[in-house]
Formats: structure tokens, sequence, C-alpha cells
């Protein structure tokens, strides 16, 4: 008789971990309610929001996971120090977890595609699934030469947390400056860490869903991604998600000056300062004299 074999698959323990950080961080983020917010608070937050908004866009995707331009190992490890506060998973991680989804988009092999998977996974169910975790990062090898890369995923939980006595600090220093704006440590600590982050979470996670099932198709590509106008506003250009399809290795997805790319705008800048360099482009949107 066959001897029976236990095919069950074991639930990670990562994701109860996910779970729970996910329902935490949205109470936590509601706690606005109780400490009220201030000038400064609100500066933090929309502070906040751009520095780690922009570790995801530039860091992780455009560098990171597309090579889009060049920059100093330096300027790399910062871009990816600021992915990393955004609190979305270490650099190697999320770049294995990006290359995965443009070689088997809206296939059943993608597993944040709302075709196949439905809008709550495509949104965020996906990361309190085993497929979330049992990407192997075969596709990341090209990164692992660089030791600081390999650092921050390593250490990336200790991240995170560095960040909660950074923002308490920071407030208590604030009202220490500044007492007649009626800031505390509280305050900057719920409005700059925990509901910047739940912000930029959905932002960042609309790309996945809303940008493959609403929005305008500028090219013909072989899945269902869209440019979505209000996803590029909240995900600082990330909303052209069919521009990105189309040529995925540019380091601009607002193709047309009409479409808003906030991290566009600051590749430029930064290159006019000589931190980076060689913007990758299509040829039909180069600038007249560049091959």
């Amino acid at each position: 008789m066959a001897e029976l074999t236990d095919t069950t698959v074991k639930t990670s323990p990562q994701i109860y971990v996910v779970g729970v950080a996910f329902i935490l961080f949205h109470i936590a983020a509601l706690g606005v309610f109780y400490t009220g917010v201030s000038t400064p608070a609100l500066i933090v937050l929309a502070v906040s929001y751009f520095v780690r908004g922009f570790g995801i866009t530039a860091g992780y995707h455009r560098l990171l996971a597309h090579r889009s331009f060049q920059t100093s190992r330096f300027v790399q490890f910062l871009f990816a120090f600021a992915g990393c506060q955004a609190f979305q998973g270490g650099p190697l991680w999320w770049v294995a977890h990006h290359r995965s989804h443009h070689r088997h988009t809206e296939t059943h092999e993608d597993i944040h595609s709302p075709r196949t998977k439905g809008l709550w996974q495509s949104h965020m169910g996906w990361m309190m699934h085993n497929e979330a975790f049992n990407e192997k990062g075969a596709n990341t090898r090209d990164l692992h030469k660089f030791p600081e890369i390999k650092f921050l995923q390593r250490y990336y939980v200790w991240v995170i947390l560095g960040e909660i006595p950074a923002f308490y600090g920071l407030g208590v220093l604030l009202n220490m400056l500044f007492p007649e704006a009626g800031t505390s440590g509280l305050q900057i600590l719920v409005c700059g860490f925990f509901l910047c982050t739940v912000l930029l979470w959905h932002a960042t996670f609309m790309v996945n869903s809303v940008c493959h099932m609403w929005g305008s198709r500028g090219y013909e590509t072989e899945d269902t991604s869209t440019n979505n106008l209000f996803v590029a506003a909240v995900a600082l250009g990330e909303g052209w998600h069919n521009n990105h399809h189309q040529y995925p290795l540019s380091s601009r997805h607002g193709l047309h000056w009409y479409q808003i790319d906030l991290t566009w705008y600051l590749l430029r800048t930064l290159k006019f300062f000589g931190l980076v360099s060689n913007l990758k482009l299509p040829k039909e949107f180069r600038p007249a004299g560049e091959n």
C-alpha cells in the first residue's frame, strides 16, 4: 500500500506578523483624532511622505528594479534606505516581487493581479499569503554585489523600529523649539510615522490594483495596465502605469508634458547637481541631439 504523505502547506509565521502590523498601523493612524494636528505635524507628514515615497519610486522601483538611471553607491544606498523606511519590505524582497510582476503580469504567477486574484488581494491581501514569502529572489542576483543593499535587507526591521524613537524625539524637540505650535512627541509619531505609512501604503498598492482596473490606455500592451491621474498624483508619478509597462526601462513614467511625474522632476534636479546620470528614456521621447 502506498505510503501517504502530508502535502499541507504550512502557513508562514510572517503572514501573522504582517497581518497584525497592518491592523495596528491603521488603528494607530486613527490616533490623529486624539493627538490633533499642528502646523509642524503637517509639515513632518508631508516631508516624511515625500522622502519615503521617493525612496520607493526612485530607489526601489526605477533604480534597483529597473536600473533606469545610474548613481553612486552611496546615493543608491540613501535611496534604498529611504525606501526601507516606507515599511513595504526590504529592497531585495521588493525588487524580486516587482520583477516577477513584470515577467508574469496577470497570469496566476502574478500574486497581485486584480484580474486573476481579485481586487482585495491585488491591493494588499497578497502580503498576507504564503506566496509573498516564497519568492526565492533569484532574479535579484545582480544586486547581491552590493553588500550595503544586502545589509538593508537583513536589518530592514531595525530600520523600521528605529523610526519610532526618531519621530517621537523629533516631536519633543519641535515642542521645545516651538511650544506655541502645540505639538508633541506622540503627535509627530502618529502623523509622521503611522499615518504617513498607511497613506503611502495605499498610494503604492493602488498601482497594483487600481492601475490594472481603471484608467486610460495609451498603449496596447499585453496586460491591462492603465494610466490613472489620481494614482499618479498620490504615488509621485507611478500612476502612469500603462506607460511603464510599455517602456519598463524608462526613468520617466509621465511621458507627456501634461502627465505629472514628481519622481521624474526630482531625478532631473538631481541630475543637474551631478547626483544621478544616464536617465533612460524611450527613443521617441529623448531630447533632440541625445542618442
